[in-house]
Protein backbone atom coordinates (compact mmCIF):
# COMPACT_ATOMS: atom_id res chain seq x y z
CA UNK A 1 0.00 0.00 0.00
CA UNK A 2 2.72 2.55 0.63
CA UNK A 3 3.04 4.64 -2.30
CA UNK A 4 6.66 6.15 -3.81
CA UNK A 5 8.55 8.33 -1.74
CA UNK A 6 6.30 7.58 1.30
CA UNK A 7 7.48 6.84 4.46
CA UNK A 8 6.16 5.06 7.30
CA UNK A 9 6.71 7.14 10.64
CA UNK A 10 6.45 5.48 14.20
CA UNK A 11 4.23 7.72 16.42
CA UNK A 12 5.80 7.24 19.34
CA UNK A 13 9.33 8.17 18.07
CA UNK A 14 10.11 10.85 20.29
CA UNK A 15 8.95 13.64 18.20
CA UNK A 16 6.57 16.85 19.34
CA UNK A 17 3.28 16.79 19.35
CA UNK A 18 1.21 17.00 16.38
CA UNK A 19 -0.61 20.04 14.99
CA UNK A 20 -3.18 17.22 14.43
CA UNK A 21 -3.04 13.86 13.90
CA UNK A 22 -5.89 12.37 10.93
CA UNK A 23 -7.33 8.60 10.54
CA UNK A 24 -8.46 7.38 7.44
CA UNK A 25 -10.77 3.91 7.49
CA UNK A 26 -12.95 2.26 4.61
CA UNK A 27 -16.10 0.45 5.71
CA UNK A 28 -17.14 -1.99 2.59
CA UNK A 29 -18.33 -5.39 2.26
CA UNK A 30 -15.79 -7.02 -0.26
CA UNK A 31 -18.48 -9.80 -2.18
CA UNK A 32 -19.59 -8.56 -5.09
CA UNK A 33 -22.69 -11.29 -7.33
CA UNK A 34 -20.11 -12.71 -10.00
CA UNK A 35 -21.52 -11.14 -13.43
CA UNK A 36 -22.88 -14.50 -15.58
CA UNK A 37 -21.87 -12.73 -18.12
CA UNK A 38 -18.21 -11.99 -18.36
CA UNK A 39 -18.33 -8.86 -20.29
CA UNK A 40 -21.45 -7.27 -19.50
CA UNK A 41 -21.56 -3.43 -19.59
CA UNK A 42 -23.30 -3.51 -16.42
CA UNK A 43 -21.08 -4.89 -13.88
CA UNK A 44 -22.51 -4.46 -10.44
CA UNK A 45 -21.52 -1.47 -8.35
CA UNK A 46 -19.02 -1.74 -4.68
CA UNK A 47 -20.06 0.81 -2.00
CA UNK A 48 -17.78 1.55 0.18
CA UNK A 49 -18.03 4.61 3.37
CA UNK A 50 -14.48 6.39 3.53
CA UNK A 51 -13.88 7.86 7.11
CA UNK A 52 -11.61 10.78 7.63
CA UNK A 53 -11.18 12.24 11.40
CA UNK A 54 -9.31 15.34 12.51
CA UNK A 55 -8.01 15.24 16.14
CA UNK A 56 -5.75 18.76 16.91
CA UNK A 57 -3.47 18.50 19.47
CA UNK A 58 -3.47 14.83 19.44
CA UNK A 59 -0.83 11.72 18.71
CA UNK A 60 -1.80 9.39 16.32
CA UNK A 61 -2.14 5.48 17.81
CA UNK A 62 -0.90 4.12 14.49
CA UNK A 63 1.77 4.11 12.29
CA UNK A 64 1.30 7.56 10.07
CA UNK A 65 3.44 8.47 6.82
CA UNK A 66 5.14 11.64 6.32
CA UNK A 67 4.44 12.82 2.34
CA UNK A 68 7.16 14.85 2.07
CA UNK A 69 11.48 13.72 3.85
CA UNK A 70 11.77 17.31 4.41
CA UNK A 71 8.24 19.27 5.28
CA UNK A 72 7.97 23.23 4.60
CA UNK A 73 6.84 25.13 7.67
CA UNK A 74 3.51 27.19 6.86
CA UNK A 75 4.42 30.48 7.25
CA UNK A 76 3.75 31.85 10.63
CA UNK A 77 5.61 29.09 12.13
CA UNK A 78 4.10 26.17 13.76
CA UNK A 79 0.57 28.40 14.75
CA UNK A 80 -1.73 27.35 10.85
CA UNK A 81 -2.99 31.01 9.22
CA UNK A 82 -5.71 32.20 11.30
CA UNK A 83 -9.63 33.14 10.35
CA UNK A 84 -10.56 35.29 7.59
CA UNK A 85 -14.26 35.93 8.14
CA UNK A 86 -16.77 37.76 5.88
CA UNK A 87 -20.32 38.31 7.43
CA UNK A 88 -23.48 39.17 4.83
CA UNK A 89 -26.31 40.29 6.69
CA UNK A 90 -29.35 40.83 4.76
CA UNK A 91 -30.10 45.17 4.96
CA UNK A 92 -32.76 44.85 2.39
CA UNK A 93 -36.23 46.86 2.82
CA UNK A 94 -38.23 43.43 4.86
CA UNK A 95 -35.44 43.38 7.59
CA UNK A 96 -37.55 46.17 9.04
CA UNK A 97 -40.69 44.17 9.05
CA UNK A 98 -41.05 44.29 12.02
CA UNK A 99 -37.84 46.89 13.28
CA UNK A 100 -37.14 43.64 16.08
CA UNK A 101 -35.59 41.42 13.37
CA UNK A 102 -32.98 44.20 12.08
CA UNK A 103 -32.05 44.63 15.84
CA UNK A 104 -31.27 40.88 16.30
CA UNK A 105 -29.58 40.58 13.31
CA UNK A 106 -26.87 43.27 14.30
CA UNK A 107 -26.82 42.04 17.94
CA UNK A 108 -26.21 38.52 16.12
CA UNK A 109 -23.80 40.00 13.97
CA UNK A 110 -21.45 41.20 16.87
CA UNK A 111 -21.83 38.34 18.83
CA UNK A 112 -20.58 36.67 16.11
CA UNK A 113 -17.68 39.08 15.93
CA UNK A 114 -16.89 38.68 19.45
CA UNK A 115 -16.23 34.62 18.71
CA UNK A 116 -13.37 35.37 16.35
CA UNK A 117 -9.88 34.91 17.45
CA UNK A 118 -7.53 38.22 18.18
CA UNK A 119 -5.78 37.92 14.77
CA UNK A 120 -8.41 36.87 12.19
CA UNK A 121 -9.69 38.60 9.41
CA UNK A 122 -12.87 40.01 9.34
CA UNK A 123 -15.57 42.17 7.45
CA UNK A 124 -18.78 43.01 7.61
CA UNK A 125 -21.32 43.78 4.53
CA UNK A 126 -24.61 44.80 3.70
CA UNK A 127 -26.83 42.87 1.63
CA UNK A 128 -29.46 44.52 -0.84
CA UNK A 129 -29.72 44.20 -4.76
CA UNK A 130 -25.72 44.73 -4.43
CA UNK A 131 -23.53 44.59 -1.71
CA UNK A 132 -22.21 47.32 0.26
CA UNK A 133 -19.07 47.20 3.24
CA UNK A 134 -20.25 48.28 6.25
CA UNK A 135 -16.85 47.72 7.99
CA UNK A 136 -14.41 49.04 7.24
CA UNK A 137 -15.76 51.51 5.12
CA UNK A 138 -13.04 50.41 1.77
CA UNK A 139 -13.27 47.21 0.42
CA UNK A 140 -10.64 45.22 2.80
CA UNK A 141 -10.32 43.18 5.70
CA UNK A 142 -9.78 44.44 9.05
CA UNK A 143 -8.14 42.65 11.80
CA UNK A 144 -9.96 41.80 14.51
CA UNK A 145 -9.13 43.65 17.53
CA UNK A 146 -11.03 45.17 20.65
CA UNK A 147 -10.47 48.36 18.57
CA UNK A 148 -12.12 47.11 15.44
CA UNK A 149 -14.75 45.04 16.74
CA UNK A 150 -16.01 47.91 18.76
CA UNK A 151 -15.98 50.26 15.69
CA UNK A 152 -17.50 47.14 13.59
CA UNK A 153 -20.39 47.01 15.71
CA UNK A 154 -20.79 51.22 15.54
CA UNK A 155 -20.76 50.88 11.76
CA UNK A 156 -23.54 48.12 12.15
CA UNK A 157 -25.91 50.13 14.24
CA UNK A 158 -25.64 53.16 11.53
CA UNK A 159 -25.87 51.72 8.38
CA UNK A 160 -29.71 51.95 6.83
CA UNK A 161 -31.54 48.84 5.63
CA UNK A 162 -33.34 49.18 1.92
CA UNK A 163 -34.10 48.04 -1.52
CA UNK A 164 -34.21 44.46 -2.31
CA UNK A 165 -32.52 41.01 -2.57
CA UNK A 166 -29.55 40.24 -4.63
CA UNK A 167 -27.97 37.11 -2.37
CA UNK A 168 -25.22 36.25 -5.76
CA UNK A 169 -23.76 39.74 -5.30
CA UNK A 170 -23.17 39.23 -1.45
CA UNK A 171 -20.96 35.87 -2.24
CA UNK A 172 -19.24 38.06 -4.91
CA UNK A 173 -18.42 40.96 -2.40
CA UNK A 174 -16.98 38.02 -0.47
CA UNK A 175 -15.24 36.23 -2.80
CA UNK A 176 -13.07 39.70 -3.83
CA UNK A 177 -12.83 40.28 0.28
CA UNK A 178 -10.79 37.32 0.39
CA UNK A 179 -8.73 37.17 -2.63
CA UNK A 180 -6.71 39.89 -0.81
CA UNK A 181 -6.92 38.10 2.85
CA UNK A 182 -3.19 38.06 4.20
CA UNK A 183 -1.38 34.39 2.87
CA UNK A 184 -3.59 33.71 -0.11
CA UNK A 185 -1.65 33.80 -2.89
CA UNK A 186 0.88 31.60 -1.55
CA UNK A 187 -1.61 28.60 -2.38
CA UNK A 188 -4.25 26.66 -0.69
CA UNK A 189 -2.34 25.16 1.84
CA UNK A 190 -1.18 28.60 3.02
CA UNK A 191 -4.30 30.20 3.22
CA UNK A 192 -6.39 31.31 5.70
CA UNK A 193 -9.54 29.21 6.14
CA UNK A 194 -11.79 31.77 4.64
CA UNK A 195 -15.30 31.54 5.90
CA UNK A 196 -18.51 33.58 5.02
CA UNK A 197 -21.40 33.96 7.39
CA UNK A 198 -25.25 34.79 5.41
CA UNK A 199 -28.24 35.74 6.78
CA UNK A 200 -30.89 36.43 5.19
CA UNK A 201 -35.00 37.18 5.54
CA UNK A 202 -35.98 37.02 1.74
CA UNK A 203 -35.39 35.32 -1.29
CA UNK A 204 -33.80 36.77 -4.29
CA UNK A 205 -35.99 39.23 -6.59
CA UNK A 206 -35.49 38.40 -10.09
CA UNK A 207 -35.27 41.75 -11.05
CA UNK A 208 -32.31 41.88 -9.61
CA UNK A 209 -30.72 38.50 -9.66
CA UNK A 210 -32.29 35.20 -11.77
CA UNK A 211 -31.78 31.79 -10.10
CA UNK A 212 -29.13 31.61 -13.12
CA UNK A 213 -27.35 34.20 -12.16
CA UNK A 214 -27.45 32.92 -8.79
CA UNK A 215 -25.97 30.02 -9.45
CA UNK A 216 -23.50 31.18 -12.05
CA UNK A 217 -22.60 33.50 -8.65
CA UNK A 218 -22.18 30.61 -6.55
CA UNK A 219 -19.97 28.44 -8.93
CA UNK A 220 -17.69 31.37 -9.59
CA UNK A 221 -17.30 31.48 -5.41
CA UNK A 222 -17.03 27.65 -5.02
CA UNK A 223 -13.13 26.56 -3.66
CA UNK A 224 -12.66 30.20 -2.59
CA UNK A 225 -14.30 29.75 0.64
CA UNK A 226 -16.81 27.76 2.72
CA UNK A 227 -20.45 29.60 3.42
CA UNK A 228 -22.98 28.75 6.11
CA UNK A 229 -27.11 30.36 5.57
CA UNK A 230 -29.17 31.32 8.23
CA UNK A 231 -32.68 32.55 6.95
CA UNK A 232 -35.20 34.17 9.40
CA UNK A 233 -38.77 34.83 9.60
CA UNK A 234 -40.88 32.55 6.94
CA UNK A 235 -40.09 34.06 3.53
CA UNK A 236 -36.27 32.86 2.79
CA UNK A 237 -36.16 29.95 -0.05
CA UNK A 238 -34.94 26.56 0.55
CA UNK A 239 -33.29 26.43 -2.40
CA UNK A 240 -31.24 29.02 -2.87
CA UNK A 241 -30.04 28.81 0.74
CA UNK A 242 -29.36 24.80 -0.08
CA UNK A 243 -27.80 26.09 -3.17
CA UNK A 244 -25.47 28.10 -1.56
CA UNK A 245 -24.40 26.61 1.56
CA UNK A 246 -24.69 22.66 -1.05
CA UNK A 247 -21.80 24.48 -3.69
CA UNK A 248 -19.79 26.27 -0.54
CA UNK A 249 -19.50 23.45 1.35
CA UNK A 250 -21.74 24.72 4.50
CA UNK A 251 -24.59 24.27 6.53
CA UNK A 252 -27.88 25.87 6.45
CA UNK A 253 -30.15 26.84 9.72
CA UNK A 254 -33.37 28.38 10.22
CA UNK A 255 -34.27 30.15 12.74
CA UNK A 256 -37.46 30.86 13.99
CA UNK A 257 -37.41 32.58 17.39
CA UNK A 258 -35.36 35.58 17.11
CA UNK A 259 -34.02 35.65 20.42
CA UNK A 260 -32.34 32.47 18.93
CA UNK A 261 -30.66 34.31 16.85
CA UNK A 262 -27.44 35.15 18.58
CA UNK A 263 -26.29 32.11 20.49
CA UNK A 264 -27.04 30.59 16.79
CA UNK A 265 -24.64 32.49 14.75
CA UNK A 266 -22.31 32.56 17.43
CA UNK A 267 -21.79 28.89 17.21
CA UNK A 268 -21.41 29.32 13.38
CA UNK A 269 -18.94 31.63 13.90
CA UNK A 270 -16.94 29.82 16.77
CA UNK A 271 -17.31 26.24 14.67
CA UNK A 272 -14.96 28.35 11.53
CA UNK A 273 -12.92 29.80 13.86
CA UNK A 274 -11.97 26.23 15.44
CA UNK A 275 -11.78 24.69 11.37
CA UNK A 276 -8.05 26.48 10.89
CA UNK A 277 -6.31 23.31 9.17
CA UNK A 278 -6.02 23.93 5.66
CA UNK A 279 -4.87 21.89 2.56
CA UNK A 280 -6.04 18.79 3.25
CA UNK A 281 -6.69 16.74 -0.06
CA UNK A 282 -7.85 13.16 -0.43
CA UNK A 283 -6.51 11.49 -3.35
CA UNK A 284 -7.92 8.58 -4.93
CA UNK A 285 -5.89 6.06 -7.09
CA UNK A 286 -8.09 3.64 -9.33
CA UNK A 287 -7.08 0.41 -10.99
CA UNK A 288 -7.18 -0.03 -14.65
CA UNK A 289 -10.50 -0.19 -15.81
CA UNK A 290 -12.11 1.05 -12.60
CA UNK A 291 -15.14 2.95 -13.79
CA UNK A 292 -15.85 5.70 -10.67
CA UNK A 293 -19.83 6.37 -10.32
CA UNK A 294 -19.77 8.99 -7.71
CA UNK A 295 -17.73 10.16 -4.79
CA UNK A 296 -19.70 12.30 -2.53
CA UNK A 297 -19.07 13.67 1.00
CA UNK A 298 -22.47 12.18 3.13
CA UNK A 299 -21.71 13.58 6.66
CA UNK A 300 -22.13 16.24 8.11
CA UNK A 301 -23.48 17.60 4.79
CA UNK A 302 -24.60 16.19 1.55
CA UNK A 303 -21.98 17.50 -1.32
CA UNK A 304 -21.27 15.79 -5.01
CA UNK A 305 -17.60 16.66 -4.86
CA UNK A 306 -15.39 17.53 -8.18
CA UNK A 307 -11.99 16.51 -8.50
CA UNK A 308 -9.80 20.07 -8.54
CA UNK A 309 -7.13 17.60 -10.48
CA UNK A 310 -7.21 14.65 -12.31
CA UNK A 311 -4.08 12.69 -13.79
CA UNK A 312 -4.57 10.64 -16.52
CA UNK A 313 -1.12 9.58 -17.25
CA UNK A 314 -1.28 6.48 -16.33
CA UNK A 315 -4.35 5.73 -17.96
CA UNK A 316 -3.41 6.98 -21.11
CA UNK A 317 -0.20 4.42 -21.04
CA UNK A 318 -2.28 1.41 -20.02
CA UNK A 319 -0.19 0.92 -16.82
CA UNK A 320 -3.27 2.02 -14.54
CA UNK A 321 -6.32 4.30 -14.22
CA UNK A 322 -6.90 7.83 -13.37
CA UNK A 323 -5.53 9.62 -10.49
CA UNK A 324 -8.30 12.29 -8.55
CA UNK A 325 -7.34 14.76 -6.22
CA UNK A 326 -10.28 16.63 -3.97
CA UNK A 327 -9.54 19.83 -1.75
CA UNK A 328 -11.37 19.93 1.19
CA UNK A 329 -13.01 22.66 3.63
CA UNK A 330 -11.14 23.60 6.25
CA UNK A 331 -10.98 21.15 9.37
CA UNK A 332 -11.36 21.60 13.05
CA UNK A 333 -11.63 18.24 15.85
CA UNK A 334 -14.57 16.55 13.48
CA UNK A 335 -15.44 13.56 11.74
CA UNK A 336 -16.09 13.33 7.70
CA UNK A 337 -17.87 10.94 5.82
CA UNK A 338 -17.66 10.49 2.18
CA UNK A 339 -19.75 7.31 -0.39
CA UNK A 340 -17.71 5.98 -2.99
CA UNK A 341 -19.44 3.66 -5.38
CA UNK A 342 -16.71 2.15 -8.13
CA UNK A 343 -17.34 -0.70 -10.99
CA UNK A 344 -14.91 -2.48 -12.54
CA UNK A 345 -15.46 -5.37 -15.41
CA UNK A 346 -15.34 -8.72 -14.63
CA UNK A 347 -12.64 -11.00 -15.98
CA UNK A 348 -13.14 -14.88 -15.78
CA UNK A 349 -9.34 -15.65 -13.66
CA UNK A 350 -10.77 -13.32 -11.23
CA UNK A 351 -12.79 -15.32 -9.36
CA UNK A 352 -12.50 -15.55 -5.54
CA UNK A 353 -9.72 -13.55 -5.56
CA UNK A 354 -9.24 -9.80 -3.86
CA UNK A 355 -9.16 -7.08 -6.29
CA UNK A 356 -8.09 -3.47 -5.41
CA UNK A 357 -10.37 -1.52 -6.88
CA UNK A 358 -8.94 2.72 -5.13
CA UNK A 359 -6.68 2.92 -3.45
CA UNK A 360 -7.58 6.10 -1.04
CA UNK A 361 -4.77 8.48 0.45
CA UNK A 362 -4.86 12.20 2.64
CA UNK A 363 -2.31 14.54 2.05
CA UNK A 364 -1.83 18.13 2.62
CA UNK A 365 -0.44 21.03 0.83
CA UNK A 366 1.98 22.24 1.85
CA UNK A 367 3.50 19.19 3.78
CA UNK A 368 3.94 20.00 7.35
CA UNK A 369 5.83 18.17 10.33
CA UNK A 370 2.89 19.22 12.89
CA UNK A 371 0.59 16.84 10.67
CA UNK A 372 0.21 13.13 11.36
CA UNK A 373 -0.79 11.74 7.73
CA UNK A 374 -2.45 7.93 7.90
CA UNK A 375 -1.15 5.28 5.74
CA UNK A 376 -3.58 5.10 2.59
CA UNK A 377 -6.44 2.46 2.49
CA UNK A 378 -7.83 0.15 -0.41
CA UNK A 379 -11.30 -0.63 -1.69
CA UNK A 380 -11.31 -3.89 -2.31
CA UNK A 381 -13.52 -6.28 -4.32
CA UNK A 382 -13.83 -10.01 -4.38
CA UNK A 383 -16.33 -11.68 -7.29
CA UNK A 384 -18.20 -14.73 -5.46
CA UNK A 385 -21.19 -16.66 -6.23
CA UNK A 386 -22.37 -16.75 -2.73
CA UNK A 387 -25.79 -14.99 -2.12
CA UNK A 388 -25.12 -15.00 1.80
CA UNK A 389 -22.17 -13.04 1.25
CA UNK A 390 -22.46 -10.51 -1.46
CA UNK A 391 -25.92 -9.73 -0.40
CA UNK A 392 -24.77 -8.53 3.13
CA UNK A 393 -24.58 -4.56 3.66
CA UNK A 394 -21.74 -2.92 5.44
CA UNK A 395 -23.38 -0.92 8.11
CA UNK A 396 -21.84 1.92 8.00
CA UNK A 397 -23.11 2.08 3.98
CA UNK A 398 -26.62 0.93 5.10
CA UNK A 399 -26.90 4.15 7.67
CA UNK A 400 -26.02 6.68 4.93
CA UNK A 401 -28.30 4.97 2.11
CA UNK A 402 -31.09 5.11 5.16
CA UNK A 403 -30.25 8.86 5.28
CA UNK A 404 -30.32 9.26 1.60
CA UNK A 405 -33.97 7.76 1.33
CA UNK A 406 -34.81 9.73 4.44
CA UNK A 407 -34.05 13.10 2.55
CA UNK A 408 -35.75 12.24 -0.83
CA UNK A 409 -38.77 11.08 1.10
CA UNK A 410 -39.11 13.65 3.19
CA UNK A 411 -38.54 16.23 -0.16
CA UNK A 412 -41.58 13.73 -2.00
CA UNK A 413 -43.77 14.08 1.26
CA UNK A 414 -43.60 18.06 0.85
CA UNK A 415 -44.24 17.84 -2.59
CA UNK A 416 -47.46 15.93 -1.95
CA UNK A 417 -48.17 18.68 1.02
CA UNK A 418 -47.97 21.37 -1.52
CA UNK A 419 -50.41 19.49 -3.81
CA UNK A 420 -52.61 19.40 -0.95
CA UNK A 421 -52.67 15.36 -1.23
CA UNK A 422 -52.58 14.99 2.38
CA UNK A 423 -53.08 11.40 2.52
CA UNK A 424 -50.48 10.73 0.50
CA UNK A 425 -48.14 13.59 2.59
CA UNK A 426 -49.11 11.29 5.92
CA UNK A 427 -48.07 7.96 4.09
CA UNK A 428 -44.32 9.49 3.39
CA UNK A 429 -43.93 11.04 6.75
CA UNK A 430 -44.89 8.21 8.39
CA UNK A 431 -41.89 6.74 6.63
CA UNK A 432 -39.65 9.44 7.36
CA UNK A 433 -40.55 9.02 10.93
CA UNK A 434 -39.67 5.23 10.64
CA UNK A 435 -36.15 6.20 9.09
CA UNK A 436 -34.83 9.21 11.12
CA UNK A 437 -35.89 6.44 14.30
CA UNK A 438 -33.36 4.03 12.50
CA UNK A 439 -30.53 6.17 11.25
CA UNK A 440 -30.82 7.89 15.23
CA UNK A 441 -32.04 11.54 13.62
CA UNK A 442 -33.78 12.73 16.53
CA UNK A 443 -33.62 16.33 15.54
CA UNK A 444 -35.29 15.39 12.71
CA UNK A 445 -38.01 13.70 14.37
CA UNK A 446 -38.31 16.92 16.55
CA UNK A 447 -39.20 18.55 13.22
CA UNK A 448 -41.20 15.89 12.36
CA UNK A 449 -43.15 16.33 15.38
CA UNK A 450 -44.57 20.07 13.68
CA UNK A 451 -45.76 17.95 11.25
CA UNK A 452 -47.55 15.00 12.22
CA UNK A 453 -48.71 13.77 15.53
CA UNK A 454 -47.35 10.16 16.30
CA UNK A 455 -49.91 7.44 17.01
CA UNK A 456 -47.28 4.58 17.44
CA UNK A 457 -43.70 5.48 17.51
CA UNK A 458 -42.45 2.02 17.36
CA UNK A 459 -44.83 1.11 14.17
CA UNK A 460 -44.36 4.51 12.45
CA UNK A 461 -48.21 5.37 12.94
CA UNK A 462 -48.69 8.77 12.37
CA UNK A 463 -51.35 11.37 11.80
CA UNK A 464 -51.24 14.57 9.92
CA UNK A 465 -51.62 17.63 11.61
CA UNK A 466 -54.73 20.00 10.88
CA UNK A 467 -52.36 23.11 10.18
CA UNK A 468 -48.75 23.02 9.29
CA UNK A 469 -47.06 26.25 8.89
CA UNK A 470 -44.78 26.70 5.93
CA UNK A 471 -41.64 27.80 8.18
CA UNK A 472 -41.85 24.15 9.97
CA UNK A 473 -41.68 21.95 6.60
CA UNK A 474 -38.95 24.15 5.32
CA UNK A 475 -37.09 24.31 8.42
CA UNK A 476 -37.67 20.30 8.43
CA UNK A 477 -36.07 20.14 4.55
CA UNK A 478 -33.24 22.33 5.86
CA UNK A 479 -32.15 19.57 8.64
CA UNK A 480 -32.91 17.26 6.11
CA UNK A 481 -29.89 18.48 3.95
CA UNK A 482 -27.47 17.33 7.12
CA UNK A 483 -26.49 13.85 8.26
CA UNK A 484 -25.75 12.30 11.69
CA UNK A 485 -23.23 9.60 11.88
CA UNK A 486 -24.09 6.04 13.00
CA UNK A 487 -25.36 6.34 16.19
CA UNK A 488 -26.70 9.42 15.61
CA UNK A 489 -23.90 11.61 17.03
CA UNK A 490 -23.79 14.73 15.12
CA UNK A 491 -20.23 15.01 14.64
Amino acid sequence: MDRENQHVVDPDDGARAPGAAITLEVSQVHELPRPQAPFTDDPPCMYAVITVTVRKNARAAAPVRQADPDPVEPPGGAGRPPLAEVLLIDHSSSMVIPPSRLAAAREAAVGALARLPDGAQFALVAGRKDSDMIYPRRPALAVADAVTRAEAEAALHGCTPGGGTAMGTWLERARRLFQGAEGDTAGPGTARARHALLLTDGKNLPAYESREELTARVERCAGRFTCDAVGIGDDWETEELLLITGRLGGRARAVADLAQLPAELAALAQRAAERDLTGLRLRLYHRKGVRLHYFEQVHPTRTRLRPAHVDRSDEESGRGGPVEEYDTAPWGDETRDYLLCVSAPYEKDQRDKELLLTEVEVDVDPPSPDIQLPLGKAVLMRWSDEADLYSRLDPRVAHYQHEEELHDTYERACAELKSGRREEARTLLATAWKLAATTGDTTMQDHLRKLVRVVDPDRGEVELLDRIARFDVEAARIHASTTVLPGGAER
